[in-house]
């Protein structure tokens, strides 16, 4: 991992062009290095690269609109995160706006685009190659509306979006701060007014039939806050992999009962400091 941080950032040419092969999370995190160790301007020049390959393969019509608008929204909310992260040193805030601008990008591709449905249908037959392989209908029974497939996409991205700033960072520490991204992520910790409200919204998406996954964007920042109390835990416990293996497996396989207690612990931390008070 050292040596492919060490080649990225031995010259800009390499960074852009990495990023233009468009990897999924590789590709946005060369970005996300960029940005948080040069700063926007070069940052933004890598996006710049990065968006004009994204459109020129969308306007080739090799790529549909769904995959375009998707990688323009991925390069773009890793942008924003790292930027943030790199002026306030506040994970906090590169998480909102990170899962903020997933979530607009995923709304402004499926109104530009005529609806996530249809244009995910699209990307299933083109990898087919053949039409009508998986029925609207069946999709519908599903998402009950576009609004509902959307909210499902964000989730996705947002999660992307994330382990590409994550690497990113996670490089920047390797090259020239061995250590710091371990310490700074085991002390990611919610405000307590935000932690509780988005607890609530997450609530409320849930008894709202069609909204969990916009629920699962909203509570995402506290289940990430939650994620690194347990790193925390581990590592203070010296109780190895294993623990942490379990649980990104277990998120893999049933997400939804252990977000909820991922977010809960979260919510408590922000209230009585766990950390704080283990140290007293």
């Amino acid at each position: 991992m050292r040596a492919v941080a060490e080649f990225i950032m031995r010259g800009r040419v390499r960074a852009v062009i990495l990023t233009m092969v468009g990897i999924p999370v590789i590709s946005p995190a060369i970005l996300a290095l960029v940005s948080l160790r040069r700063g926007g301007s070069d940052g933004l020049m890598v996006l710049a690269w990065a968006l004009l390959s994204v459109v020129v393969a969308g306007m080739s019509g090799h790529v549909p609109p769904l995959v375009t608008g998707v990688s323009a929204s991925s390069f773009a909310a890793v942008f924003c995160g790292a930027t943030v992260l790199r002026s306030s040193r506040s994970w906090v805030a590169a998480l909102l706006a990170l899962t903020a601008i997933s979530a607009v990008g995923i709304l402004l591709t499926s109104y530009f685009s005529g609806g996530l449905l249809q244009g995910f249908l699209q990307v299933l037959e083109t990898a087919a190659e053949q039409p009508n392989t998986v029925p609207l209908d069946e999709l519908k029974k599903v998402f009950p509306g576009d609004l509902q497939f959307a909210g499902y996409w964000s989730w996705v991205l947002v999660i992307s979006a994330t382990l590409a700033l994550v690497l990113g960072r996670y490089w920047q520490a390797l090259l020239y701060n061995p250590g710091g991204f371990r310490q700074e992520f085991h002390q990611l910790r919610l405000p307590l007014w935000l932690a509780a409200v988005s607890m609530l919204l997450w609530v409320l998406c849930l008894v709202t039939p069609g909204y969990a996954f916009w629920g699962a964007v909203i509570a995402f920042p506290l289940e990430v806050a939650g994620i690194a109390l347990i790193h925390w835990l581990v590592a203070s416990r010296n109780w190895g992999i294993a623990p942490l293996v379990a649980m990104y497996v277990m998120l893999v396989i049933g997400g939804l009962p252990l977000a909820g207690f991922l977010c809960g612990l979260a919510l408590v931390d922000s209230w009585i400091d766990i950390r704080g008070r283990s140290s007293k």
